[in-house]
């Protein structure tokens, strides 16, 4: 299974969202080998991964990879030859102004491609200009990849009516494109648990003799959890689909 996170976008979390649901507890359980791919130039996660192997922490069945390249041939060749050799593949996608080479393929490819997006008429309006008008290419020229795309709402308050804000996405989103049962909230932990390629659940660690931090990661890793069950249900419930055809 290949889940990208998408988003034409820099600063929606596909980066904390694409780490954390990588080595969360229910991929762990679903997957024996994680593919965990940035293609972003920059290398926001390569950095990060490199601290990771400095500081020796154990990276279990999760393996990383970093495509630069803007040849497609490059990174197309690249990308299948990882998702040969792993069961779950999870691609970090940069945000793109111009060209969305990386953002086309990934739509393409992805068995389930994830839209981190707020909920707000900015988000909206930038949604529609620049990456739907992709998904809408890509649905038309192949049937068969209807039901890939699902945004999910990002920054949310933690006390914000989850139903609600279903409500909000259900009535702004065009055709084939869905909200994602789940919701990313705003919390502070997101912005300092990465320190020395730290993941979520070894921050926990690091901050359980703290009660007041202790909790805010709890909860932090409870919604990544929640997320990460979605996003295999949905994966699930696809290939089931596609034997029974």
């Amino acid at each position: 299974m290949i889940i990208g996170f998408v988003q034409t976008k820099g600063g929606t979390g596909k980066s904390t969202l694409a780490v954390n649901i990588a080595f969360s507890n229910a991929v762990a359980r679903a997957f024996d080998s994680i593919a965990l791919v940035e293609l972003d130039p920059q290398g926001t996660l390569r950095n990060w991964w490199e601290e990771r192997e400095e500081m020796g922490y154990d990276c279990s069945r999760v393996s990383f990879h970093h495509i630069s390249s803007t040849q497609k041939e490059v990174f197309q060749e690249g990308i299948k030859a990882i998702a040969q050799h792993n069961q779950l593949m999870i691609m970090d996608i940069p945000g793109e102004g111009t060209g969305k080479l990386h953002t086309r393929f990934a739509c393409a490819f992805c068995d389930i491609a994830v839209i981190p997006m707020r909920q707000s008429t900015n988000d909206e309006s930038a949604f529609l200009t620049n990456l739907y008008p992709i998904i809408k290419d890509i649905v038309l020229a192949v049937p068969e990849k209807r039901g890939r795309f699902h945004v999910l709402p990002v920054f949310t308050h933690p006390r914000t009516s989850i139903d609600k804000c279903y409500a909000y996405f259900n009535e702004v989103l065009p055709p084939y494109v869905t909200c994602l049962k789940a919701v990313y909230p705003a919390r502070s932990v997101y912005e300092n648990f990465n320190r020395k390629g730290l993941n979520l659940n070894e921050y926990a660690a690091v901050v359980a003799t703290n009660r007041k931090f202790r909790q805010q990661v709890e909860k932090a890793v409870k919604d990544v959890e929640t997320i990460a069950n979605r996003l295999i249900r949905i994966g699930r419930e696809k290939n089931a689909s596609a034997k029974g055809k």
